[in-house]
Protein backbone atom coordinates (compact mmCIF):
# COMPACT_ATOMS: atom_id res chain seq x y z
CA UNK A 1 0.00 0.00 0.00
CA UNK A 2 1.38 3.24 -1.53
CA UNK A 3 1.84 5.77 1.70
CA UNK A 4 1.09 9.39 1.12
CA UNK A 5 2.52 12.44 3.36
CA UNK A 6 -0.23 12.40 6.19
CA UNK A 7 -0.58 8.65 6.54
CA UNK A 8 -2.25 5.47 4.42
CA UNK A 9 -4.42 5.20 1.88
CA UNK A 10 -8.41 5.78 2.22
CA UNK A 11 -10.22 2.47 1.24
CA UNK A 12 -12.26 2.76 -1.26
CA UNK A 13 -15.72 1.03 -2.12
CA UNK A 14 -15.48 -2.62 -1.12
CA UNK A 15 -12.13 -2.64 0.62
CA UNK A 16 -14.15 -1.14 3.62
CA UNK A 17 -15.51 -4.37 3.90
CA UNK A 18 -18.72 -5.58 4.93
CA UNK A 19 -21.17 -6.84 2.16
CA UNK A 20 -23.54 -4.13 1.41
CA UNK A 21 -26.25 -4.53 -1.12
CA UNK A 22 -26.44 -2.82 -4.38
CA UNK A 23 -29.15 -2.19 -6.52
CA UNK A 24 -32.19 -5.33 -6.46
CA UNK A 25 -30.31 -7.04 -4.17
CA UNK A 26 -31.69 -4.20 -1.60
CA UNK A 27 -35.09 -5.02 -2.26
CA UNK A 28 -37.82 -3.42 -3.38
CA UNK A 29 -40.51 -1.67 -0.69
CA UNK A 30 -42.28 -3.16 1.89
CA UNK A 31 -45.91 -4.50 0.44
CA UNK A 32 -48.98 -3.07 2.10
CA UNK A 33 -50.45 -5.94 3.74
CA UNK A 34 -53.89 -6.48 4.90
CA UNK A 35 -56.47 -8.61 6.43
CA UNK A 36 -58.24 -11.01 3.93
CA UNK A 37 -61.83 -10.89 5.16
CA UNK A 38 -62.38 -14.35 3.87
CA UNK A 39 -59.19 -16.29 4.99
CA UNK A 40 -58.04 -14.27 7.78
CA UNK A 41 -54.78 -14.11 6.82
CA UNK A 42 -52.54 -11.09 6.00
CA UNK A 43 -51.97 -11.03 2.32
CA UNK A 44 -50.83 -8.08 -0.29
CA UNK A 45 -53.71 -4.91 -0.48
CA UNK A 46 -53.49 -5.15 -4.32
CA UNK A 47 -54.44 -9.10 -4.08
CA UNK A 48 -57.76 -8.27 -2.17
CA UNK A 49 -59.81 -6.49 -5.47
CA UNK A 50 -60.88 -9.81 -6.73
CA UNK A 51 -59.65 -9.03 -10.11
CA UNK A 52 -56.57 -11.92 -10.20
CA UNK A 53 -53.61 -11.46 -10.99
CA UNK A 54 -53.59 -11.69 -14.68
CA UNK A 55 -57.04 -9.94 -15.10
CA UNK A 56 -55.51 -7.27 -17.15
CA UNK A 57 -52.45 -9.61 -18.82
CA UNK A 58 -52.15 -10.82 -22.46
CA UNK A 59 -49.83 -10.02 -25.21
CA UNK A 60 -47.56 -6.60 -25.63
CA UNK A 61 -47.74 -4.44 -28.83
CA UNK A 62 -45.27 -5.30 -31.57
CA UNK A 63 -42.87 -2.57 -32.04
CA UNK A 64 -40.31 -1.86 -34.67
CA UNK A 65 -38.76 -4.66 -35.97
CA UNK A 66 -40.80 -7.16 -34.03
CA UNK A 67 -43.72 -6.44 -36.38
CA UNK A 68 -42.03 -8.65 -39.14
CA UNK A 69 -41.62 -8.05 -43.08
CA UNK A 70 -38.86 -6.72 -44.60
CA UNK A 71 -39.00 -2.81 -45.30
CA UNK A 72 -36.16 -1.49 -47.17
CA UNK A 73 -34.65 1.42 -46.03
CA UNK A 74 -32.49 4.03 -47.50
CA UNK A 75 -30.04 2.47 -50.57
CA UNK A 76 -31.60 -0.99 -50.17
CA UNK A 77 -34.87 0.41 -51.87
CA UNK A 78 -32.54 0.62 -54.91
CA UNK A 79 -32.95 2.38 -58.12
CA UNK A 80 -35.96 3.22 -60.60
CA UNK A 81 -38.22 0.17 -61.77
CA UNK A 82 -38.61 -0.33 -65.55
CA UNK A 83 -41.95 1.01 -65.57
CA UNK A 84 -40.42 4.36 -63.97
CA UNK A 85 -37.45 4.53 -66.16
CA UNK A 86 -39.36 4.25 -69.31
CA UNK A 87 -42.02 6.78 -68.28
CA UNK A 88 -39.09 9.02 -67.27
CA UNK A 89 -37.10 8.59 -70.68
CA UNK A 90 -40.64 8.97 -72.41
CA UNK A 91 -41.04 12.51 -70.68
CA UNK A 92 -37.35 13.80 -71.80
CA UNK A 93 -37.84 12.23 -75.43
CA UNK A 94 -36.03 9.40 -75.65
CA UNK A 95 -36.83 5.96 -76.16
CA UNK A 96 -35.59 2.99 -74.41
CA UNK A 97 -34.54 -0.11 -76.92
CA UNK A 98 -34.32 -3.53 -76.53
CA UNK A 99 -31.33 -5.43 -77.39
Amino acid sequence: MAMHAKGKMKKKGMARGGMKKKGYAKGGAKLPMAKDPKTGKMIPAFAMDGKGKMNKGGMMKKKGMAKGGMKKKGYAKGGMTVGQLRSAAKAKGYKIMKG
